[in-house]
């Protein structure tokens, strides 16, 4: 917790269109808490990140936080989705806002590991799940645990376009160099 406490958050901008505010950098402490929450499926550290979040974020925010879905076949491995848990939890840190999961995610190529070229060449298929509207809101806010490249957030987002939004940002526990 000291650690982290020393990162600072940031705001960027992703392909020169979506503003992405995270609430530490991704090294150090933030690193080894995102892969011990994804990898190790150490749950409780979602609280944590979550907190961290909503600190970056500003507590009195507002808006529709809505979770980058996972590729299935992460899930499945997983047993848990970290972008979803981090969501609930962050809308629980900050009363005026609300979770809709409203997006799905095709399997494809496994985003870690890939060079950024080629997550940014081809990144994930997301869409609008059956049934599910645009939940009317001022503010929508992508949430997810690392934004890299920026790929899948920006594939998030043209779906929630697509679907209606219009002002469209992101928060994310970590961010990676650019």
């Amino acid at each position: 917790m000291r650690r982290l406490a020393l990162l600072e958050p940031s705001r960027s901008l992703v392909g020169g269109e979506l503003e992405v505010v995270s609430a530490a950098p991704y090294e150090g402490a933030a690193r080894e808490l995102v892969v011990k929450l994804k990898f190790a499926g150490r749950l409780a550290l979602a609280e944590l990140a979550a907190e961290r979040m909503v600190r970056a974020w500003g507590a009195t925010r507002a808006g529709c936080l809505i979770p980058v879905p996972p590729a299935p076949a992460r899930a499945r491995v997983r047993g848990f989705d970290p972008a979803s848990t981090l969501a609930e939890l962050a809308a629980r840190g900050a009363p005026a806002s609300w979770v809709a999961p409203c997006l799905v995610r095709d399997d494809g190529p496994r985003q870690v590991g890939r060079p950024r070229a080629a997550r940014t060449a081809e990144p994930p298929r997301v869409r609008m799940a059956r049934g599910r509207e645009m939940a009317p809101a001022d503010e929508v806010w992508l949430v997810d645990d690392v934004a890299t490249t920026g790929a899948t957030l920006l594939a998030c987002a043209e779906a929630l376009r697509d679907a209606g939004a219009i002002r469209i940002r992101a928060l994310t526990f970590a961010r990676a160099d650019s």
